[in-house]
């Protein structure tokens, strides 16, 4: 049998720099049950509207897999219809995050037949068995579709225990050297703070090697689960590491784990295998600021850690606690210094316009970035559905399926959750980003925006 997957668009304003890393652990699963698979890389390729389907018609398959973002939803109801036009039996399945917190509206305004709730590894191949032998989709778990006009939904579908028992992604069916040419996170770390370390990269690639957060960030979706943390053994990971440096080449390592330092014993395993091992590649992931000891830090440093990515989100304890970050601005500042005096570069993101900012809370994080040196913008608050923030907000939202089409990356304004007029707030995030006083009668943006 015949299982086509496809990875929608995502991110049109950035090269393609991370493999659809789920999608492709799902098409090795796939091959080694049996069925031959295919990857069409939409995001790596970026074709017009009118060269996907000529591509389309030219494949053949019995199943097809969507995997996406919630910001794919509307290319996901757009592909749907042509996929059902051009082979009205094959099987049209969607899986990730947008199947997972927004299957209603997929089975409202799209042409699925199934939706995959939560993980894929053992659900697709379960999947494609029963449409293989004519079976009763009913038997397999972790599913909703279908079935005489109504949505049929299956029990859940435990999280798999064992990450290690997960194959690594088919690389060999994705076009590679797109994604290995993009760096990640870019070639160069250097901000106000005076951090001059070259971190150059020639040839990335993004590994995942946890699944979930052991936090519960209100503004945070989690695929897997709000508490639903794992992790792959520091063997496990070294080992695929090892093998992108053979196979490819590869001198730079991101990984993009929600929080790779949740579990610290294991990270540090990890570091002493990629020191002991000598292994020619530098890497970086993301952290939480709690985790950010001196001792933690030398040993990623001395095991080729060169970027840590931090959500410090504010530099006001009220919007921290109203977004349930479980950290102080204390202990964000100190986890800043602490990594640049590693010799690490210390990436910060912000979150800007959060349900209770005010002026004095925005400049609260305008004075922490620049006590620290940073230079940087912010992601518009953004209530991702599935999220509690989505939750707490719904009231607010009058069309839901106008909401979700509107979605981008949070770099983008759709919708307001503040007590600030539109043209207020647009105007307090440019100064906000610009490290300018919002409290301060001097401030010509405070004028403008008064």
């Amino acid at each position: 049998m015949k299982v086509l997957l496809i990875n929608a668009p995502i991110r049109l304003e950035a090269k393609p720099n991370c493999i659809p890393y789920g999608l492709a652990a799902i098409a090795s699963v796939l091959r080694e049950a049996g069925f031959e698979v295919e990857i069409y890389d939409l995001n790596a390729r970026r074709p017009a509207k009118d060269e996907i389907r000529k591509e389309l018609e030219r494949k053949t398959w019995d199943v097809v897999g969507m995997s996406g973002l919630i910001t794919t939803y509307g290319f996901q109801c757009w592909l749907s219809g042509v996929l059902k036009e051009l082979n009205p039996d094959g099987l049209v399945v969607s899986g990730g995050g947008l199947a997972t917190s927004s299957s209603d509206l997929l089975f409202e305004n799209s042409r699925i037949d199934v939706a995959v709730i939560g993980e894929g590894e053992q659900t697709m191949p379960a999947l494609c068995r029963t449409v293989e032998r004519g079976g009763d989709l009913g038997s397999v778990r972790g599913l909703r579709f279908r079935k005489n006009g109504r949505i049929v939904e299956t029990p859940k579908r435990p999280n798999i225990k064992d990450l290690d028992t997960i194959p690594f992604p088919a690389w060999d069916l994705l076009p590679m050297e797109i994604y290995l040419a993009n760096p990640i996170w870019g070639n160069a770390a250097k901000n106000s703070s005076g951090f001059k370390k070259d971190i150059a990269v020639n040839r990335s690639m993004n590994v995942i090697s946890s699944r979930g957060c052991p936090f519960s960030c209100r503004y945070c979706y989690h695929l897997f689960g709000a508490s639903s943390y794992r992790c792959r053994s520091a063997e496990n990971v070294f080992e695929e590491v090892c093998a992108l440096v053979d196979h490819y080449h590869v001198d730079f390592v991101g990984f993009v784990d929600d929080n790779m330092m949740a579990h610290v014993p294991r990270l540090l395993d990890f570091c002493r295998m990629m020191e002991k091992g000598g292994v020619p590649v530098r890497w970086g992931c993301h952290g939480r600021v709690t985790s950010a000891k001196p001792e933690v830090l030398e040993k990623m440093a001395a095991a080729g850690c060169v970027w840590i990515g931090y959500g410090i989100e504010s530099g006001s304890q009220k919007m921290l606690d109203a977004m349930n970050k479980k950290a102080t601005v204390a202990q964000a500042r100190q986890a800043i210094l602490n990594t640049r005096r590693a010799g690490i570069y210390a990436n910060t993101t912000f979150i800007f316009g959060y349900p209770g900012e005010t002026r004095e809370t925005i400049q609260q994080t305008v004075q922490f970035k620049r006590e620290l040196g940073i230079a940087c913008g912010s992601f518009f608050a953004t209530p991702y559905p599935g999220t509690v923030l989505y939750e707490q907000i719904r009231d607010r939202i009058r069309d839901e399926e106008a909401f979700i089409r509107s979605l981008g990356n949070a770099t983008e304004f759709s919708i307001n959750l503040t007590e600030f007029s539109d043209e207020e707030l647009l105007t307090l995030k440019a100064a906000m980003d610009a490290n300018e006083d919002v409290m301060c009668e001097g401030s010509k943006r405070l004028c403008v925006a008064a």
